[in-house]
């Protein structure tokens, strides 16, 4: 008789069977460490390498907005921009600008910005004071007057002090000149101013009208009176009477 037509042999047969595959499931088999090594090590690269991008464009989007942001501020001029410097008023070339009451300084700039390469200064009080310092002068009259005209024409300034007011009326600036052997009409001017004049012809002797004061700088002494008069022969000496310019002639 066969084992499995016997149902007793067939149940043991079944329980051997099991008994085994339970014996079979609760060794620790080396194949099987390595399986599961193997699969946590493939799990473990595909988690690391699916973080990885996501951590690289969450660190990068904020740099990337920042960027954007910065970017479309500048192009919308948002509050965030560079703020452009004010540009200096357009010269207007080969037009003489308007220089009266102007720092001397500032009107020379001018000048020689509108294509004036020729300036010249004069004191217009007719001191014959010269400007070392054009920062402390300013500009009473001009010649040409402001509006068009040709770069080579030289530009005169007359000038005097900041602290000065300009001549009311013209005052000749020019030295006076001796015609035929007269003597020019002196009264009025300075004593440098006559000095150069009748330098080489004679000798300039100035007298303080007022006192006895001792006259030292010539361009702040103003002539009142003169001896010989004007029309009268050029003598060896000329006698000035004199003031200071601040006073009034007697």
């Amino acid at each position: 008789m066969k084992w499995w037509r016997n149902p007793r042999q067939r149940v043991g047969a079944i329980c051997a069977v099991v008994a085994v595959l339970v014996i079979v499931g609760l060794v620790d088999h080396p194949w099987r460490d390595d399986t599961e090594s193997a699969a946590h090590d493939v799990g473990s690269r595909a988690l690391t390498q699916t973080r990885a991008p996501a951590e690289a464009g969450a660190t990068a989007s904020p740099r990337v907005t920042r960027a954007t942001a910065a970017t479309g501020a500048g192009a919308h001029g948002s509050p965030g921009s560079t703020k452009q410097p004010a540009k200096r008023p357009s010269v207007v070339k080969n037009v003489v600008p308007d220089l009266r009451g102007v720092d001397l300084q500032k009107a020379w700039d001018g000048a020689r910005a509108a294509g004036y390469r020729f300036v010249t200064t004069h004191d217009a009080s007719g001191r014959g004071r010269r400007q070392f310092l054009y920062s402390n002068w300013k500009v009473c009259d001009q010649e040409p007057g402001p509006g068009p005209s040709a770069k080579e024409v030289p530009v005169a300034l007359g000038v005097v002090r900041h602290d000065e007011k300009c001549p009311a009326a013209s005052v000749p600036t020019e030295e006076p000149r001796i015609v035929d052997g007269r003597l020019p009409d002196l009264t009025g001017r300075s004593v440098n101013i006559v000095r150069a004049a009748l330098r080489g012809d004679a000798h300039v002797k100035a007298r303080d009208l007022d006192g006895d004061r001792p006259v030292l700088v010539e361009t702040h002494w103003m002539v009142c009176t003169q001896k010989p008069a004007a029309g009268q022969p050029v003598p060896d000496t000329v006698e000035l009477g004199v003031v200071k310019y601040s006073e009034h002639c007697p």
